[in-house]
């Protein structure tokens, strides 16, 4: 029996984590949703259409919905983080071909965002819809591309996201993905995706980086704690406490105290 925890279950997406016992098997079978998985530790062999996958290390699959398929898992279990995606939703966007399914290497940090994205998912200083949105993107982010046609890619990108980028630092309480996503002219899925290849952390993270030294800066200069949470868009003091201490390991005061030193 195959121990199951869903970390997230919003509107078209939902992020599941889920312990296969070893040896265990499943019967041919299919999904009304697109499912993306990444297998975290053990191994696994899926089956479907006409071939299959020895899945083994960090590796990403693909499955589109429909899809008839059948798994067997390894001798040690398998540990797989898996996101479905309801075809019809705001989050479909870039999926493979309909007849698409694969199974490849991917890079650990990927899972390791999911992770934190989903995670964080439940918390006061998230907006729910973006970070649904950063969740899709991260979840479809295909292998990085090389070669001529990327470098061109990446140069017409890097113009919007610099844009986007400073509309999220300069008013970090405001601004709507969706809304940056039209002015852009690309599908809000394709702004986070692109965000993240460029910058490193997607827009939900980023705006909330952007609260946080917000908050310290006002800090430094002489701000109450209570003050510069309530400029920097946070809750209450303790709210900001919080937050500072997640992505700094120390409390507001002893930042202020140590940069004051």
């Amino acid at each position: 029996m195959r121990h199951q925890k869903t970390l997230i279950d919003g509107a078209g997406l939902a992020v599941r984590l889920t312990w296969y016992r070893p040896g265990e098997q499943m019967a041919p079978h299919a999904h009304d949703c697109h499912q993306v998985s990444w297998l975290l530790s053990g191994e696994l062999r899926e089956v479907g259409g006409a071939g299959e996958h020895d899945v083994v290390g960090t590796s990403r699959g693909v499955k589109p919905a429909g899809f008839r398929h059948a798994n067997v898992y390894g001798v040690n279990g398998a540990l797989v983080l898996g996101v479905d995606i309801d075809p019809e939703g705001a989050g479909c966007c870039d999926l493979p071909d309909p007849g698409a399914w694969a199974w490849a290497d991917t890079a650990a940090d990927v899972p390791i965002e999911i992770l934190r994205l989903a995670t964080a998912s439940h918390k006061a200083d998230t907006d729910p819809g973006q970070t649904l949105t950063d969740l899709a993107a991260c979840a479809l982010e295909p292998a990085l591309d090389s070669g001529h046609d990327s470098l061109v890619h990446d140069r017409v990108a890097r113009g919007w996201l610099d844009r986007v980028r400073e509309q999220l630092r300069d008013d970090p309480d405001e601004p709507d993905l969706s809304r940056l996503a039209e002015q852009a002219g690309v599908h809000r899925v394709h702004l986070s995706r692109s965000f993240r290849r460029r910058f490193g952390l997607p827009p939900s993270r980023y705006r909330l980086q952007c609260r946080v030294s917000r908050a310290i800066a006002d800090m430094v200069d002489g701000a109450h704690i209570a003050e510069a949470a309530l400029a920097a868009g946070f809750a209450d003091q303790s709210h900001l406490t919080r937050v500072v201490r997640t992505h700094t390991g120390f409390t507001p005061g002893h930042l202020r105290a140590l940069i004051a030193a």
